[in-house]
């Protein structure tokens, strides 16, 4: 049976994908805001909100990052 636990590398690459859905969550919603329109903006705003979450509870679970790493996640 496969392990269901995530290697370390395993969650450095999850971490990388969750930032950039992060940024484009962020470019939607400049999008949005600058298009006037309300109407999409909590359903993003609240993806957003689960990424962000999501994010931060990777990076603390991937423990130490290399540096250059570390400045290109945020």
């Amino acid at each position: 049976m496969p392990s269901t636990e995530f290697t370390t590398d395993e969650l450095k690459l999850l971490l990388v994908a969750v930032r950039q859905m992060r940024r484009t969550l962020t470019a939607a919603r400049k999008r949005t805001a600058s298009a006037g329109s309300a109407a999409g903006a909590p359903p993003l705003d609240t993806y957003g909100a689960l990424y962000d979450e999501l994010f931060h509870k990777l990076r603390r679970l991937a423990g130490p990052i290399p540096e250059a790493l570390d400045e290109a996640l945020e």
